[in-house]
């Protein structure tokens, strides 16, 4: 992985930990659509198998996690505040405990979708991973954001899209209003467990979107100390 103009002058940077630490983030992501077509679908146990696997790849993630912070000198000089550089960090980390979260959901029992909910379900759940996609891509920008040293044209395109993953985040809300609605208004064709057990899956995928909101804000903290 190419070391930036500021890396080699100072020492070794802990950027590409974060961007390796971003990519194995994204495996979790990878795994969730997959996983909720399996769910609804009832695929038998398919989708206890993507599920075991973002619980394992967010082991992975965590792993990575501690890594940085075990490992972050507090003597090396960072083009952001050190401070700053870990709550980003953790704000990648929280992408991932979300998808676990929704992996764990999936597991707890068989749950039917009734089929006037499946169509807005996934519009919905796709809008809440494109926000997290959208939080990927900004990661990948880390290198050329340390040669602009957070400035000039670079940083005018990651703003672009820190306010776009914003966008999709009340997108994917207004999405979670009409698909809750729509739930209770079929509370009498659907049980009262999977009621509940809906409910909280649609605020686990609307807490993707709002992990990838909160990850793009921390960011933009880089642009405003400079």
């Amino acid at each position: 992985m190419r070391q930036s103009t500021i890396s080699r002058l100072f020492g070794q940077s802990p950027f590409p930990l974060l961007k390796d630490h971003m990519a194995k983030v994204k495996l979790c992501i990878d795994q969730v659509r997959p996983m909720m077509d399996a769910f609804t679908e009832y695929e038998g146990t398919r989708e206890k198998e993507f599920a075991r696997e973002i619980m394992k790849l967010e082991h992975e993630v965590d792993m990575i996690k501690n890594n940085i912070r075990d490992h972050l000198p507090k003597s090396i000089f960072l083009p952001v505040d050190r401070r700053d550089l870990l709550e980003l960090l953790s704000a990648q980390d929280e992408i991932a405990d979300v998808c676990e979260d929704l992996a764990v959901l999936v597991t707890l029992r068989v749950t039917k979708i009734h089929p006037g909910m499946k169509d807005d379900l996934f519009a919905y759940l796709d809008k809440a991973l494109e926000a997290a996609y959208l939080a990927v891509e900004i990661i990948k920008e880390l290198d050329a954001m340390l040669e602009s040293s957070f400035g000039g044209k670079e940083a005018q395109k990651v703003i672009q899209m820190i306010d776009q993953v914003s966008y999709l985040e009340w997108e994917a809300d207004k999405k979670q209003y009409k698909l809750a609605q729509r739930l209770f208004e079929l509370e009498k064709e659907i049980s009262p467990v999977d009621i509940m057990l809906w409910f909280e899956i649609f605020k686990v995928i609307g807490n993707i979107a709002n992990a990838a909101e909160k990850m793009a804000k921390r960011l933009r903290s880089f642009f405003v100390s400079q």
